[in-house]
């Protein structure tokens, strides 16, 4: 009995029929009348996946502009996992717009970074546009993830391979005029080992060395900066880092270096309270607008896809102003999937494959295992449990 005056008529399997009928049309790359489909089902069925359905025909039918307002809908729904970037990415790239493309194509690798394709992708734009550490690290990141060991493989690895052997070439020849104090030398051996190899850490750590012993504290600043975001471990560039800021009287990045550098000389503790010393000293002399130069540098370096430098900017902005972080937290969130998605991805594959592992569902206890191995790093305990339980089940 309807005790209503109306009901709502359960319309779900002529959806599902709907749907069903689309993907066909789709496949079999009939896309008008997949669009047809899609588009009398929205006001039915409003969803992030049906408007990427949508877009994906416009796309296939070459009205693009329909297509990026159809995907813009669909990340609009949903700003997480969502396939909406990579084509908003292809479309950005289309109109020669390279950074909203490295934007676009960055939300894609932050959920899916083993995804081959946009790994090379984003390494070829930021290589047009001159960022050779940015490139570096995409095209390694392809490296590890491609599955088509195909030309472009081949040709990547050909190329890096060669680039190390030569980068390292020039950082030995640099690392004997250090130890001669012949800097100048050891700047022009770096500076070519660094055109090989931007991503590696000495060449990075030991160009900033070279410019701080020579007073150019601007190259210095800009070289350990680049050494910090590949390891954020390193009390010795932490220490060198705040010299260069206090030298060039930038106090408040000083500070943010020193408490930094703070957690990592806990267990020493004559560097501990000689560190504390120094951030009490230059703590009275801020107030609480001394962030807005960061901020501002951060927005900067988001705008250039500079997201290494961006996410340095505005986490100084926490350090100098607890109460950024609520306004912060999202972008620092997102530019830290953009860098490093796996370490999340790693976590949560984890905790599944142990949960499946204890229950003794080991076939699928497994599947997750070999997504930890494929993004650890072969030396993390992570890799290593991963590995051991895998073979053990085998």
């Amino acid at each position: 009995m309807i005790s209503s005056d109306y009901y709502i008529e359960d319309n779900s399997d002529m959806e599902n029929k709907k749907l069903e009928a689309a993907r066909n049309h789709y496949m079999n790359g009939d896309y008008a009348s997949a669009l047809n489909l899609y588009l009398s089902l929205v006001n039915a069925n409003i969803s992030y996946k049906l408007y990427h359905r949508i877009a994906k025909c416009y796309y296939k039918m070459g009205d693009f502009k329909q297509a990026e307002d159809n995907f813009l809908k669909s990340v609009n729904l949903e700003k997480g996992e969502n396939p909406s970037y990579i084509y908003l990415g292809n479309l950005a790239y289309k109109k020669e717009d390279i950074r909203n493309a490295i934007y676009y194509w960055a939300c894609a690798f932050a959920y899916k970074p083993d995804d081959d394709l946009v790994c090379l992708n984003l390494a070829t734009s930021y290589f047009s546009c001159g960022m050779k550490f940015q490139s570096v690290f995409y095209y390694e990141k392809y490296l590890k993830y491609a599955q088509d060991r195909g030309s472009s493989y081949t040709a990547v690895k050909q190329s890096l391979d060669e680039y190390s052997k030569i980068g390292n070439d020039f950082l030995q020849k640099a690392k004997a005029s250090i130890l001669r104090k012949d800097y100048k030398t050891a700047i022009e051996f770096l500076t070519f080992a660094y055109k090989n190899l931007p991503t590696n850490y000495d060449i990075n750590m030991l160009l900033g060395t070279a410019y701080l012993a020579e007073n150019d504290n601007m190259h210095a600043m800009i070289y350990l900066k680049q050494a910090y975001c590949i390891n954020k471990k390193s009390t010795e560039v932490l220490q060198m880092l705040t010299s260069v800021f206090i030298n060039l009287g930038d106090y408040t990045a000083a500070y943010c270096s020193l408490r930094r550098l703070l957690p990592l000389v806990i267990n020493n503790q004559e560097e501990y309270l000689k560190t504390m010393q120094v951030i009490k000293e230059l703590n009275s002399t801020f107030d609480e607008q001394s962030y807005r130069g960061h901020k501002e540098w951060g927005d900067n370096y988001f705008r250039e896809n500079n997201y290494h430098f961006a996410l340095f900017e505005y986490e100084n902005c926490t350090l100098l102003n607890e109460s950024m972080n609520s306004e912060l937290a999202d972008k620092i969130q997102q530019l830290t999937l953009f860098i490093n998605p796996e370490t999340n991805i790693i976590k949560t594959y984890m905790a599944k494959a142990d949960s499946l592992y204890k229950k003794g569902d080991i076939k699928n206890a497994n599947k997750y295992f070999s997504k930890v191995i494929l993004y650890s790093d072969p030396e993390t305990n992570e890799y290593k449990l991963a590995k051991a339980r895998v073979a053990n089940a085998g």
